[in-house]
């Protein structure tokens, strides 16, 4: 993360007011990354640590809102091609060496099927707008399981850049005004007139305001996006802004004692929220007004002196040295914490996340040392604005270049395995997929062919034909929808989240043979319980409403059978067990049979990697890819209570599992298509086991 001001001069002797290297706000920027590092190296010692991002956003509101107005008042314009081509030599250098280094690191040490999706986060990098990628991710709950790349950490790059674009904009509309005031004011010879500051001051509070609204708003709503998106964080950069514009007018601020208790009251509030907040707690948000107003209360009160003062510890040089160099250390540090987890395939040791803190420090001195301050000083680009801005988009141009390469190898080779995929599907050799189990004991490969379908870089398309009946997490009712035979006579209802929807395409199959009409009630994250499913970041209760909706309609139509699947790795804010059991009685009450499948088995290889990405680096191996059954196969609340209710309970755990490993290709078909979903291709092989076993719990006509 970079605050974005220019170099700092060595300290000078001016007045409070007119100081320009500010000790304590390198100091800040020394706490923010501190506080970012060790959350991300050893989150339990600073659970809330991830505010240390909104630290630098207000610093970076504040310094370049002091450097946007300074040179307004003196100059009475803005530059900005200057300010624009201060910002390219400030940011992009030791950024384009970073995804770089990344895509080096991608080439040598992940998988091919994931180097697209590096390769789609370093583009965004590069032209910074990775916010609005992870933004549209998290929504999209075919991408939000993704892993985590090593240059997600660009988003918050992201929001800093999108506002140099437009905030020098504000400051130039409040000279604008202010020029016309000050003609008026001329002609009609009047006085006082009005300066640039209270007008900025003005235009920055209105932003403050709407953007602060529209992130509390999305975070009621429970809304992934709001983390990332620059209309709902920008409001921490006009804090600082407008912290800026009304500062001098205080001559900076109260004086005293006061001003030390300000700095101190600043750093409890930074300390208690890194200590006591955590991911799950309502961000940003009105969660975010606590880091802001620390943060304000440190800058506010300015170099302090006397008993209590912090300046003997901000003065420290190691400490001025972590903030002159935070910004190549933010960079850095991320890359390091995902290469070496993906390295190790385990969570680190105490002693290695030291290890690997003093290796990010390592690479953020050379990167500092190397890179940021070369291209800073650099005489070409600094003495012609337009240069460093030219320059800046024609290596960016470039870079892309580089960063797309990956990606167009993997494609090239996906189409290959595409290929050998469609040939496998057209003409299946005996024992494929789940066969495999009756005729070669679960082989990954059978009838002499190494093919795997579908292609493991591509497994998560792999979806049924459900069209657009899946309702989204978000989503505020059902949509139901008809499979198999719309005439049929029998009528078999499916109702559950995702694990139920992964379902569909055989249950189509099956009802397609069989005549039945087949209605689905799918919402993704929704469980068919009453119980309150919690979320990552805040308590989902809308799925109350949906399932009791879902309840009343099954109560109408009263379906000859209810299928019931969920995802046994949900999270209630209560047992579910219970309310799995109302919901069988209301259905046998209206004269419907519920039926649960039990979950299917999930997890992820011994590295902690996708199976679908372990397979694509082993193809030949698959079997250094399976899961431990005893791992796989979780405790499913839906079928405990079914168990305890006398309802039938299909588990299709033998035919996915051996005896102690859940093979990761079985019979040439790849079995799961991300963390915890079983692909379509391997699911469709289970159709007779599921016939099997459907018939034996209702006697279905055919």
């Amino acid at each position: 993360m970079t605050s974005a001001a220019l170099a700092p001069p060595a300290p000078a002797r001016a007045s409070p007011s007119r100081r320009r290297f500010l000790p304590e706000v390198q100091a800040l920027r020394a706490l923010a990354v501190t506080l970012v590092v060790v959350y991300h190296f050893y989150p339990a010692a600073a659970p809330g640590g991830f505010v240390g991002v909104d630290v630098f956003f207000v610093i970076s509101g504040f310094l370049i809102t002091s450097h946007l107005l300074r040179g307004a008042e003196a100059n009475g314009r803005i530059s900005l091609p200057a300010f624009w081509a201060a910002r390219v030599r400030r940011i992009m250098p030791a950024a384009l060496v970073t995804v770089l280094a990344v895509l080096a690191a991608t080439v040598m040490w992940w998988p091919l099927s994931q180097w697209g999706e590096i390769s789609r986060h370093a583009v965004a990098s590069l032209l910074s707008v990775e916010n609005w990628v992870l933004a549209s991710d998290s929504v999209d709950y075919l991408a939000a399981d993704n892993a985590p790349t090593a240059l997600q950490h660009f988003w918050s790059l992201g929001v800093e850049e999108q506002f140099y674009l437009f905030w020098p904009l504000a400051v130039i509309a409040a000279l604008a005004i202010a020029g016309r005031l000050r003609r008026r004011a001329d002609a009609a010879d009047r006085r006082p007139r009005v300066g640039v500051r209270p007008l900025a001051a003005v235009l920055f509070a209105v932003v403050l305001v709407s953007s602060l609204a529209l992130s509390a708003g999305l975070v009621r709503q429970g809304d992934p996006a709001a983390y990332f998106v620059t209309t709902a964080r920008v409001w921490e950069l006009a804090a600082g802004g407008l912290l800026a514009a009304l500062l001098p007018a205080a001559g900076w601020g109260v004086r005293g004692q006061v001003r030390v208790l300000s700095a101190l009251a600043g750093l409890a509030v930074l300390v208690a929220v890194a200590v006591f907040y955590t991911e799950k707690t309502p961000f940003p948000g009105q969660g975010a007004i606590a880091p802001v107003v620390g943060t304000l209360a440190i800058i506010a009160a300015g170099r302090t002196a006397g008993a209590g003062s912090l300046h003997r510890i901000t003065d420290l040089r190691p400490v001025q040295w972590v903030g002159d160099v935070s910004y190549s250390l933010y960079l850095w540090h991320w890359p390091v914490v995902v290469v070496a987890g993906h390295l190790l395939a385990r969570r680190f040791h105490w002693w290695e996340a030291l290890g690997l803190i003093a290796l990010s420090l390592v690479l953020a001195a050379l990167s500092h040392r190397f890179v940021e301050t070369p291209a800073r000083r650099w005489k070409p680009l600094a003495a012609r604005p337009w240069r460093a801005v030219l320059a800046g988009g024609a290596v960016t141009v470039l870079a892309i270049g580089v960063a797309v390469a990956p990606a167009v190898r993997a494609s090239a080779v996906e189409g290959e395995q595409t290929a050998a995929a469609h040939a496998l599907l057209t003409a299946p050799p005996t024992g494929f997929g789940a066969a495999a189990w009756a005729t070669a004991d679960g082989a990954s490969f059978v009838d002499g062919r190494t093919a795997i379908a579908p292609a493991p870089a591509r497994a998560g398309l792999d979806l049924p034909a459900w069209r657009d009946c899946i309702a989204d997490v978000y989503a505020d009712a059902v949509k139901p929808c008809t499979f198999g035979d719309a005439a049929g006579t029998v009528d078999v209802a499916l109702v559950g989240d995702s694990h139920a929807g992964q379902w569909i395409g055989v249950l189509d199959e099956i009802a397609r043979a069989r005549h039945w009409r087949l209605t689905t009630y799918v919402r993704n994250s929704c469980p068919f319980t009453p119980v309150p499913r919690t979320l990552e970041r805040a308590q989902h209760t809308s799925c109350t409403k949906t399932n009791a909706e879902t309840l009343r309609a099954l109560e109408r139509s009263r379906p000859d059978a209810v299928l019931i699947a969920s995802w046994s790795g949900s999270s209630f804010v209560a047992d579910p067990r219970p309310g799995f059991a109302d919901e069988f009685a209301s259905l046998r009450a209206a004269g419907s049979v519920p039926i649960v499948l039990r979950d299917t088995p999930w997890g992820t290889d011994a590295g902690d990697v996708y199976v679908r990405d372990c397979v694509a680096a082993h193809e030949t191996r698959p079997h250094a890819c399976d899961l431990d059954r005893a791992a796989a196969v979780h405790t499913d609340g839906a079928a405990d209570a079914a168990r305890a209710a006398g309802v039938a309970v299909i588990d299709p755990v033998d035919w996915i599992c051996g005896p102690s490993v859940c093979p990761a290709v079985v019979g040439n078909v790849l079995v799961w298509r991300d963390r915890n979903h079983i692909s379509n291709t391997y699911m469709r092989t289970l159709r007779p086991q599921l016939e099997r076993a459907l018939a034996s719990v209702v006697p279905f006509g055919s």
